[in-house]
Parts: C-alpha cells; sequence; structure tokens
C-alpha cells in the first residue's frame, strides 16, 4: 500500500510517498513540487546583483546564503590574483549574524515543529508553545537588525567587508538583545544555567531537568526514539567557523574534506515531479547539520550520546538542543570580539574588471550550503547553489536511500513522520 502525506510547518511545500508493508515504512520518496529558479534567474546579472538576490532564497536562513555568496564573490577575487582584505571586525560581525541566526532557526524548530510533534506523537495533554518560539526568534531578530539592517533578506555583507558601522551604543544594545535571549532560555527552555547545561558529559545528566528541554529528552525516550530513525551513522562538515570543523566522518572516524568533491544528482521521485536535486560527497549520502557538527567537534555529551544511541532520532534532535546552547555561548564571545575601531569596508577593484570563478561554503542551521560561481567582466555566468536539505532529505531509490529515508524504514508512519523532522526540513532552499 502507498500513501501521501503532506509535511507540514516547513519552509515551502513538500509531499512523501510512503510504502507501507505490516504497518511499517518499507520505503519513502520525497517530492519538492515547486520550481523556484534562483539560479536561472542569477544568471547574466551583475555579480553584486547576487547580494540582493541570494538572500531571498530563503525566509529562514537568508544571512547564511549572503555569506555563502560573499564567500563566493571574494573567492572570484582571489581566483583572479586580486585578493580582498578583510578587517576582523568585520569577520566577526559577519560570523555574529550567521550564529544569531542559526540560533533563531533552532529556536524555531524546537518549540513551531519537534514539541508539537512530540504532542502529536504521544497525544500528551501538554500546552503547545508556539509563542515561545515566536518570542525567542523576536529577540533574535532585532540582535540581527542592530548589524545587518533588517532580517530576513539583508544585504549588508560585500566583497571587503560590510555596510554597517557600529557604535559603542550599538554592542551594547545587542548584547542587551542577547542577554535577554540568554534568560529566557535558561528559564522556559532549560530550567538550568547555561553555564550548567554546557558541563553536560552524559545523556543522564538530562534526566533532573524540569524544563522544555527535560519534556523533549524524555519523551524521546518514551517513544524509543533513542532507538529508532538510524541514518546511515557518517557525518559531514564542510563550512570552516569557530563553531565548526570541516571533516568527513565515517563513525567516529576522521577524514580531510573538500568541497569541490560535493556535486548534485537527480532525485528518484517517481510519483510525481520533485524540483529539488540530491547532494553526495564522492557519491556517498552524508548527515549534515548539528549532530554531525558535534561529531566533528568532540563535543563530550554528544559523543556520550552517540556512544549509546549512535545517529538516532534522539541523538539527532539532543545534538541541535545542544548546539542552541553552544552557540548563545558563541555568539557572546563574539560580541566581546568586536573593535570598533577597525575599518567596516576596504574597498577592492572594480567588479567589472574582475571574471572567474568561486565557491564559497558556509555551514547554515542544517549543515553545509555551497554556492559556486563563474563570473565574466562582472557578470554571472554560472550560478549553483547546494544546501544542506539536498544531502539530508533527497531522494533517491531503494538501493541507495538518501539520510532521511533510510531513518524512515522500519517504523509506523507517524513515527517517520516525526523521524522526517528531526532533520529540519527546508523546501524553498531546495528548489531553486
Amino acid at each position: 500500500m502507498t500513501t501521501k502525506q503532506f509535511v507540514e510547518q516547513i519552509e515551502g511545500e513538500a509531499s512523501i510517498y510512503f510504502d507501507i508493508k505490516d504497518d511499517k515504512v518499507e520505503f519513502a520518496t520525497i517530492t519538492f513540487p515547486h520550481f523556484r529558479g534562483m539560479e536561472s534567474i542569477l544568471k547574466g546579472k551583475s555579480a553584486l546583483d547576487a547580494l540582493v538576490i541570494t538572500p531571498r532564497v530563503c525566509g529562514i536562513c537568508g544571512h547564511a546564503h549572503l555569506m555563502a555568496t560573499v564567500r563566493a564573490l571574494e573567492d572570484v577575487y582571489k581566483n583572479s590574483s586580486n585578493p580582498v582584505s578583510l578587517s576582523t571586525k568585520a569577520e566577526v560581525i559577519r560570523e555574529f549574524t550567521l550564529v544569531i541566526e542559526m540560533i533563531q532557526n533552532h529556536f524555531k524548530w524546537i518549540y513551531l515543529s519537534i514539541i508539537p510533534e512530540l504532542i502529536k506523537l504521544t497525544q500528551t495533554t501538554r500546552i503547545q508553545t508556539p509563542l515561545k518560539g515566536a518570542y525567542a526568534s523576536s529577540l533574535a531578530s532585532k540582535a540581527i537588525a542592530v548589524f545587518a539592517g533588517q532580517w530576513p533578506h539583508s544585504s549588508y555583507m560585500l566583497p571587503g567587508g560590510i555596510t554597517s558601522d557600529p557604535t559603542n551604543i550599538d554592542i551594547l544594545k545587542a548584547t542587551s538583545y542577547l542577554d535577554e535571549l540568554i534568560l529566557f532560555f535558561e528559564k522556559e527552555t532549560l530550567g538550568v544555567t547555561l553555564e550548567q547545561f554546557l558541563s553536560f558529559e552524559s545523556c543522564k545528566d538530562f534526566a533532573s531537568l524540569q524544563s522544555d528541554v527535560g519534556f523533549i529528552e524524555s519523551t524521546l525516550i518514551d517513544v524509543r526514539m533513542n532507538t529508532k530513525g538510524f541514518a546511515y551513522d557518517r557525518f559531514l562538515v564542510i563550512g570552516k567557523h569557530n563553531f565548526s570543523k570541516p571533516s568527513k566522518m565515517k563513525h567516529t572516524r576522521s577524514f580531510h574534506v573538500e568541497s569541490a568533491l560535493v556535486k548534485s544528482v537527480k532525485p528518484y521521485a517517481p510519483q510525481e515531479k520533485s524540483f529539488a536535486l540530491n547532494a553526495v560527497y564522492k557519491d556517498d549520502y552524508y548527515e549534515t547539520g548539528p549532530l554531525a557538527r558535534s561529531m566533528s567537534n568532540a563535543v563530550p555529551v554528544i559523543k556520550n550520546i552517540h556512544r549509546r544511541f549512535k545517529d538516532s532520532a534522539y541523538s539527532r534532535v539532543m545534538a541541535r538542543v545542544f548546539e542552541l546552547a553552544s552557540l548563545m555561548q558563541e555568539a557572546k564571545l563574539l560580541l566581546e570580539k568586536i573593535d570598533i575601531t577597525q575599518p567596516s569596508y576596504n574597498k577592492p577593484v572594480d567588479f567589472s574588471k574582475i571574471s572567474g570563478s568561486g565557491v564559497g561554503v558556509v555551514e547554515a542551521p542544517r549543515g553545509p550550503l555551497l554556492h559556486r560561481v563563474e563570473v565574466q567582466n562582472g557578470v554571472i555566468t554560472s550560478y549553483e547553489i547546494i544546501t544542506p536539505t539536498q544531502f539530508n532529505i533527497g531522494s533517491s531509490t531503494q538501493e541507495n536511500p538518501t539520510p532521511a529515508q533510510k531513518a524512515m524504514i522500519g517504523v509506523s508512519e507517524a513515527e517517520a513522520m516525526f523521524i522526517f523532522k528531526t532533520f529540519d526540513v527546508c523546501s524553498v532552499c531546495t528548489t531553486h
């Protein structure tokens, strides 16, 4: 028997076709039915136009797309023997807004997706808390806007730096928003201080939490998500940041990684046309995102969880929750590093004189985001976007499933829908 499920509470639209046998998922194919065409729109445009167009790929991770574009264009400069000089100030502020955007995404995922899906799965009477996600998200947006001017769809990064020139008052304002967000996180989400939570080294430490995280963790165990949702137990991190360590991992073994080895392949979706390509690394599928980053960074509590439960749905969820806490700490450190006496922008050579190719790689909320561009006399001749969803939630054959497809096999349809959500799907990033 084949059933069709529409995926709700995501950016864009997606459907899953389940092959059911004996009330268990035997196989599933995933479709993304709407085409957006950003790559085609960019072709023939001035290279700097990409700074306005690509942040509109997504309404959640527009900053990640902006940074990937900027890094790609700066790589074009470098490869054409006209390297761009960036101040530490510009680098730190770029990183801060990216980190805050990731924090915002993780909050939305917890309160607008995971908790409601757990409630649906367990049929509990716990009060749903979407307003908590909205409140936390609004604080994060305000912190971003101090430097970027707006969120979403800002274009404040450009080759050579940033357009904002913050004062000490601006730094103080951003610090105030972040402090308020951390207090909310401690009181409502964690139930302990940020420092206490980040000191956890075992999954047993979560048992004492009387909070939203405590509910998530205990409910995941109750529905046995520590024994379900396994993918390949191999992970991929490509973007270089203070919070990420590029590597390819098989179980706990780490290997060197090169972005040039990432490519797109056609999806397998026999029921209806899908406009999302799959992404592979050296022809293999890898899981990306918070669990991958935590494994690459050898985070003690996530290593403990992985040792006990491997790459289960439980491990995937708790890694994202823990990353949210660590990103808040990282955001505090970044604000302290900003030196307002440094220049925000170092003007590079006029782009109309530049020809070449470049690659920009960023760790977005769901994993590596790659932008590849070719430029001729300042005009884009080719633009390729490879998103994290293409790694995690592509649609391949039964002989070679993607991580999300593999993770959904062998469970009930309701459990499969929850497991699918643990990968944090984004349709609009993917159908470009």
